[in-house]
């Protein structure tokens, strides 16, 4: 494979990348926003990497130490706050 069709190999993923994941999440966002308050659209975002180290620990055996869980346990609390009235 030639650098070439290197660099248009990776231009491709970084275009698929850049429209599917940015593309389709803005609009799943702006719908979530219309369904509910823009606080919980907002307080969803804060979730992502609690989500993301739960997989690891879960799906893929990473390891999870002190400082991760009580970093996931401070945002669950914010993000209960924030949504409570």
């Amino acid at each position: 494979m030639s650098t070439q069709d290197k660099v248009i190999t990776s231009l491709s993923y970084i275009a698929v990348l850049g429209i599917v994941g940015t593309g389709l999440s803005n609009i799943l966002f702006f719908k979530l926003i219309q369904l509910s308050s823009p606080v919980f659209a907002a307080s969803v975002t804060y979730i992502i990497p609690v989500v993301a180290i739960l997989l690891g620990y879960f799906i893929m055996n990473e390891s999870l130490n002190y400082i991760q869980a009580t970093g996931t346990f401070i945002v669950l609390i914010g993000v209960y706050f924030s949504g409570k009235k």
